[in-house]
């Protein structure tokens, strides 16, 4: 099987921007991300979802994956324009100092700021003028991409897993369970997934993802499921009331055989069940 246009692919990557030498901007490696000294703790470094032609990497790298087989692998060199674009010199603006305090912005060179939805990094400060540069950080720069094809998923069921795993990193695919029915899908979640900030908001955009992505899918329930202590478990353990119950039967035998030999009838006690688990 190979990659097609909308297949569903696991990606191992990892990015260079080339300026004289190779500079890792961007992997799936832990280690090479360690290496590199761009490791983020609390990251989650795996292979990547892909729904290819969606714009998931950069347009030209997906298009590079079409064709590609389980286990492939590739290097594709992109230029500035097919990458972070040229650098533009009228994105290089002169901005007044009082006005980016009014912003709580403190002027300092290398802050990377937000105005008016733009980000930028500030290149200069000084006789109450900043200078911000709005241009991306790598324009202007080659980038070269090396991709692996982890994996190409053809079952729905993995499809939905995998798309709920990219908006919930942080929780293990094998805790994800997922199951379809007619014109709906059911995918049950541990409650971790109630301490994710904005939890909410990443389900509505998971579940736009199911509405673009599966037609034949009107419906979608999340349930979390919480795994509750027995109460056996909080009265000493199952093995203690096992143990307990053995030693009683015991008794009730003894009394019983001592009973039949004196010619008396002994009928032994009858437990009282202790509750359904």
């Amino acid at each position: 099987m190979s990659v097609e246009e909308k297949s569903f692919v696991l990606v191992s990557y990892t990015a260079w921007v080339l300026n004289g030498e190779e500079k890792v901007i961007d992997t799936t490696s832990e280690e090479v991300a360690r290496e590199a000294g761009i490791y983020r703790e609390g990251s989650v470094y795996e292979p990547e979802l892909v729904v290819v032609g969606e714009k998931f990497l950069l347009e030209p790298v997906e298009k590079a994956l079409v064709g590609m087989k389980e286990g492939e692998e590739k290097e594709i060199i992109l230029e500035p324009k097919d990458a972070f674009g040229e650098r533009d010199p009228k994105k290089i603006r002169i901005l007044s100092a009082r006005e980016l305090t009014r912003r709580n912005i403190i002027p300092r060179v290398g802050e990377e700021v937000e105005i008016n939805g733009q980000r930028g990094r500030i290149i200069r400060v000084g006789a109450g003028r900043v200078v911000v540069d709005f241009n991306h950080p790598y324009a202007g720069r080659k980038v070269k991409f090396h991709v692996k094809v982890e994996k190409i998923i053809s079952d729905d069921a993995e499809k939905l897993r995998e798309l709920f795993h990219r908006w919930f990193r942080g929780i293990p695919r094998d805790e994800i369970k997922v199951r379809l029915g007619e014109g709906e899908a059911e995918i049950e979640v541990p409650p971790t997934i109630l301490s994710y900030e904005g939890a909410h908001i990443l389900i509505q955009g998971f579940t736009r993802d199911v509405e673009k992505y599966f037609e034949g899918i009107g419906k979608v329930k999340i349930v979390i499921v919480y795994q509750l202590e027995k109460a056996s478990q909080k009265s000493g353990g199952p093995a203690e009331e096992t143990a307990a119950e053995a030693e009683s039967g015991e008794k009730a035998s003894e009394t019983s055989e001592t009973g039949a030999e004196g010619g008396e009838e002994a009928a032994p006690e009858k437990a009282e069940p202790e509750g359904e688990e």
